[in-house]
């Protein structure tokens, strides 16, 4: 399935006992229309407060419902935070993780202090220069080890990833930065957007940033993660060979 999520107020995807998550929420709503208990893997797991336009997540079931069905039940179930876009069947080779080939995201700044942006961007009416932040994001594409910004799901983990672009975009003055990764470290992206504010704002320089991805084990990102209401996981791409993206 791929859904879509106001991530404002859940803490993040992933089941945590005594809070709201979405994980929680969803397989809540769905096992009351299949009368059965199931688990939903995840392309990803967003961080508390984090939005999503194209999260995937795959399912068993015996349930015989068709995918229309599905699909009204589910988000009959579901509060209006959360809404199932598509539902598809898969082979059972499909994982929604682990089949990924990538995963983008955006992120949004506003420079307007208006109340609706407050929830899905980071207002910032501090004037950034564009084109420094546009070099700092060219600066992230390819494969690097991003320790300095990000940690792994799993202790040990390996630190090295491969960003295959990150671009700046405006649209009626807002500030849309796209960052497409074969996978991401915890954090990794709001780290990346702050650094690049930072040094946009005049609070760091470009060495800075070159010295986190050429010696990232001495060196940690010294800005504070990008607000995470600003942050959409925006598409999961699977290749051909479950039919394109998702």
């Amino acid at each position: 399935m791929v859904l879509a999520y106001d991530g404002t107020n859940f803490s993040g995807w992933q089941y945590q006992p005594g809070v709201s998550t979405v994980q929680a929420t969803l397989e809540e709503a769905m096992e009351a229309v299949v009368q059965h208990s199931l688990r939903v893997v995840a392309a990803g797991r967003t961080d508390t407060g984090v939005h999503a336009l194209g999260q995937v997540v795959h399912f068993k079931t015996i349930s015989s419902h068709t995918l229309e069905v599905f699909k009204k039940a589910f988000n009959a179930h579901l509060p209006k935070s959360i809404r199932i876009r598509k539902v598809q069947v898969v082979p059972r080779s499909f994982h929604a993780r682990y089949s990924a080939t990538s995963r983008l995201y955006r992120y949004f700044i506003s420079p307007y202090s208006l109340p609706f942006l407050h929830r899905y961007t980071w207002v910032m009416e501090r004037p950034l220069e564009k084109r420094l932040l546009e070099e700092v994001l060219t600066l992230f594409v390819g494969e690097h080890n991003f320790a300095a910004f990000g940690s792994p799901q799993k202790k040990g983990g390996s630190t090295v990833r491969r960003v295959l672009r990150a671009e700046l975009k405006t649209h009626r003055g807002l500030i849309v930065i796209t960052i497409e990764a074969n996978a991401f470290l915890k954090r990794m992206v709001r780290n990346m957007v702050a650094m690049g504010v930072r040094v946009a704002a005049g609070r760091a320089h470009l060495g800075e940033v070159k010295g986190a991805l050429e010696y990232p084990q001495g060196f940690r990102c010294s800005a504070t993660p990008a607000p995470p209401q600003g942050l959409f996981l925006w598409r999961v791409k699977y290749g051909k060979v479950y039919g394109d993206d998702a």
